[in-house]
């Protein structure tokens, strides 16, 4: 940002991180405070955002080497080598998922046996499988919010995404949640450019149709460093429903 300011998804990330270490002034009221202070939404939406882009959420510089236990993938660069993401996919399944067209790689863990998984023994799992991350490069208070979505917020791929990449919900209803929550910012046609990832073309329902995955992770989380609302809030067959309309925008663009 060149006026030097971070983003609100930063701050964001500073004021819970802030409480979550219960970082109060020396004369403020003594109360622990807790994650569910802010509701387990916020809290899984952060999370998630840090999942996508921890160094964006967090207005933070990744590591300048490449990840050495990320693959020799040209296609990947240095920084996004840094990225959960990059490792275990849009649908966190690894090697399992989405992430196997980069190959078999003993990088690509599925996460989805840790769902449920208690988020301090996440943390611990975090911190002993990647040894090549420096302790004081993110902070437990960093990874407490990041293993809260790891623990309850990944979402089923395979309840929502056929395996032509198609959904099937009711587009006129997923019109109604769209006109309400995105066209704002999208446009009627989805063509509003687009803060998004290498390959992307400035299309939602390019995206919607040709990277699902990801199209899921970002709607229910929103996207680090840019205004997007997140709508996790939404029933799954609401999510459905966008999805299927979103599929339908912008035929043409192959």
């Amino acid at each position: 940002m060149s006026s030097g300011r971070r983003s609100n998804t930063a701050f964001l990330v500073a004021v819970v991180l802030g409480l979550l270490a219960s970082a109060l002034p020396s004369n403020a009221q003594q109360d622990e405070i807790e994650v569910a202070d802010f509701g387990v939404g916020f809290i899984v939406s952060l999370g998630g955002k840090l999942y996508d882009n921890l160094w964006t959420a967090t207005a933070a510089k990744p590591p300048a080497h490449r990840n050495p236990a990320y693959p020799p993938v040209p296609e990947v660069n240095d920084a996004d080598t840094w990225r959960c993401v990059s490792c275990h996919g849009w649908d966190y399944k690894g090697i399992d998922g989405e992430r196997a067209v980069l190959g078999r790689h003993k990088a690509f863990k599925d996460l989805r046996p840790l769902a449920d998984n208690d988020p301090k023994s996440i943390v611990d799992k975090i911190r002993n499988s990647h040894p090549d991350i420096p302790d004081d490069a993110i902070p437990d208070s960093v990874l407490e919010v990041l293993a809260i979505f790891i623990s309850v917020g990944m979402y089923d791929r395979d309840a929502l995404i056929d395996d032509t990449n198609r959904i099937s919900g009711d587009r006129d209803r997923g019109r109604d949640i769209f006109e309400g929550a995105c066209m704002n910012c999208h446009q009627p046609d989805g063509r509003m450019p687009l803060r998004g990832e290498k390959g992307d073309r400035s299309s939602l329902g390019w995206i919607a149709r040709n990277r699902p995955e990801q199209a899921v992770h970002k709607i229910l989380n929103g996207v680090p460093g840019a205004e997007m609302l997140a709508v996790g809030f939404l029933e799954p067959h609401q999510i459905v429903n966008l999805l299927a309309y979103l599929q339908s925008l912008d035929p043409d663009e192959k």
